[in-house]
């Protein structure tokens, strides 16, 4: 989800950076304190940034709009907390070379991914010590990420005033539809509400997709490279080895 230049206020783009930088210096110092030597894990940072890169050329059409793949929950569930970092490289590329979003909207569109793949780390991390199947554990973490994302682009958009274009045409798409047009009636006084249920129809989709998406690798990584997964069964592995030294 790139929001372009030009479309927030000035004091929004300026919390974004500012918010971003301290995110990035969080996810970076976190990363160090599950790991002494972060240059071990580049190449999988670099796969996982590339495919990041990639993600936004497949696009979903949600008439009267479209949507992008994220795969912020998966990045987080991937890399951990280093994620973060990973999201602003991957924007940054796409804004200088693809021109999608802007280098003054990074802040904000950096938040708007990055804040879902370190809430999906947290995530799968508490469902993994639940023992939930890991399809399932991927599937729940990527859907919960693009959520997030949702609950995200309402609050700026809410925040800044903007008038959505695409929201107000899919508005009039629901007309007729009997829950959706009842609740869009409902919301209409309150035009904050309206925004954010609007938004959320609209990526209910991409939700979806990301979901499966997730669900089909996650299992998979865990079979042919289950060392990328390792993070998530150091707890376990810590439990054994005090009983064992307890036994002994």
């Amino acid at each position: 989800m790139h929001i372009s230049d030009g479309v927030l206020p000035t004091w929004v783009l300026a919390a974004g950076w500012i918010l971003t930088i301290i995110l990035l210096i969080v996810s970076i110092v976190w990363a160090k304190k599950q790991t002494n030597n972060l240059t071990d894990r580049v190449p999988q940072i670099a796969v996982v940034t590339a495919a990041l890169f990639v993600a936004c050329m497949f696009r979903i059409p949600v008439p009267p709009t479209s949507l992008h793949l994220m795969l912020a929950g998966l990045a987080g569930i991937l890399l951990g907390p280093i994620a973060f970092v990973c999201v602003f490289i991957s924007l940054l590329l796409q804004a200088i070379l693809l021109q999608f979003g802007g280098i003054t909207v990074l802040g904000v569109n950096s938040l708007l991914m990055g804040v879902p793949a370190l809430a999906g780390y947290v995530i799968f991390m508490l469902l993994s010590k639940a023992k939930v199947p890991s399809w399932l554990n991927g599937g729940i973490t990527s859907f919960i990420a693009v959520v997030i994302t949702t609950i995200l682009l309402g609050i700026v958009f809410y925040v800044s005033g903007v008038d959505f274009g695409s929201l107000n045409a899919m508005l009039a798409r629901v007309e007729g539809v009997p829950v959706l047009s009842t609740l869009a009636d409902i919301l209409q006084s309150t035009p904050g509400l309206l925004t954010f249920f609007m938004i959320f129809l609209m990526n209910i989709p991409l939700m979806i997709v990301e979901a499966i998406i997730s669900a089909f690798i996650i299992p998979f990584i865990e079979k042919v490279k289950p060392e990328m997964l390792e993070q998530y069964k150091t707890d376990k592995a810590n439990k054994t080895d005090k009983a064992n030294v307890r036994d002994a």
